[in-house]
Formats: structure tokens, sequence, C-alpha cells
């Protein structure tokens, strides 16, 4: 895999970072070298036999119930909101903008 300037500039962006042009060449050369080593490193038949886990852990997760514990206190969590209707937030309307 490829990574070229512009795509560190992207990702630098995103991540709220500057990255100078000088150095985003260099990172990119850097990113494209580790990726393509990871990438041949998973090309090894004994981690292709893996099975994904979630734990490292053979022991079963334990899940509880999903029930309402604190629900009809609208009232109560909206008492400190600047503003709300009803039982809802309200939030100033949010227009897309550009990235770049």
């Amino acid at each position: 895999m490829m990574m070229d300037k512009k795509t560190i500039q992207e990702m630098a962006f995103w991540v709220r970072v500057h990255i100078p042009d000088a150095e985003a060449e260099e990172m990119a050369k850097e990113f494209s070298e580790t990726l393509n080593w990871m990438g041949e490193r998973f090309k090894n038949p004994e981690l292709q036999a893996l099975k994904p886990m979630v734990t490292p852990f053979d022991e079963p997760i334990p899940l509880r119930d999903d029930v309402v514990t604190d629900g009809n206190k609208a009232d109560e969590v909206l008492s400190n909101a600047p503003c709300h209707t009803d039982e809802f937030f309200a939030v100033p309307k949010m227009v897309g903008g550009e990235s770049s």
C-alpha cells in the first residue's frame, strides 16, 4: 500500500495536527513502509488460521439485561439546559462545510 503526501495532510487535518509539506513527504514514505511490513506479516499462514477475537481470554463475556433504570426524568435532565423543547435539547442548526 502506498501513502502519498495528500493522504498524510488529510489525516493531519482530521487529528488536528500541522505537518509541514517537507515532513509530509517523508512521513508518507515511512507510513507506506510500515503498512507494507504489516501486510507481509499478516500473510503468515499461522495468522490466517487464527479466529478473530474480542478478548484474549476464553471466558465468556458477562452480559447484562438492557433495561432502562433512570427513565422518565426528562424534566430533571433538561433543568440546566440553556434551551429545550418538550423533552429534547434544542441546539443550533448546523449546515455542512468544507473540510479543507
